[in-house]
């Protein structure tokens, strides 16, 4: 949780941003900055690879190292123009379930607040199909902004 400091106000320290390569995490990872500038936070960006999505490119020979890196990237030049230099990137490699691998990374390393994008899914389709957003907002314990 965010930490409490004279009276109220709550302080921000650590922002977590996952991110999938998508236009929906990249605007995620825009307001993290926004916020990380504002309260002097540090930025940390994850991209959690499935175990079956490893498998894949395995055997496709797909290099995902170099596409999450290449996203990783994207965000510290982003974060550079608004002079934000606390940015740490981490691949977390072989997880059983993308939710839990961001709700416990959370949890793990003491963050404040979980930046995440949502693709803003009709709620009939939410009902049927869940969305890793909405699955992190009920389980992180601290938290989440959802971006679309």
């Amino acid at each position: 949780m965010a930490t409490q400091e004279r009276g109220d106000t709550l302080r921000i320290r650590k922002i977590l941003t996952p991110i999938d390569g998508s236009e929906f995490s990249l605007n995620a990872a825009k307001y993290a900055i926004m916020i990380a500038k504002d309260e002097n936070a540090q930025i940390i960006c994850i991209h959690a690879l499935l175990t079956t999505v490893l498998e894949y490119a395995r055997y496709h020979g797909s290099d995902l190292k170099k596409q999450a890196e290449s996203w990783f990237n994207t965000i510290k030049n982003i974060a550079k123009t608004s002079s934000i230099s606390r940015v740490k990137t981490e691949i977390l490699w072989d997880v059983h379930s993308i939710v839990e691998s961001i709700v416990d990374y959370a949890s793990t390393e003491n963050i404040d607040l979980i930046v995440i994008g949502t693709r803003g899914r009709t709620d009939l389709k939410k009902f049927l199909i869940g969305s890793v957003a909405s699955d992190v907002v009920r389980h992180a314990h601290c938290s989440v902004l959802l971006v679309r």
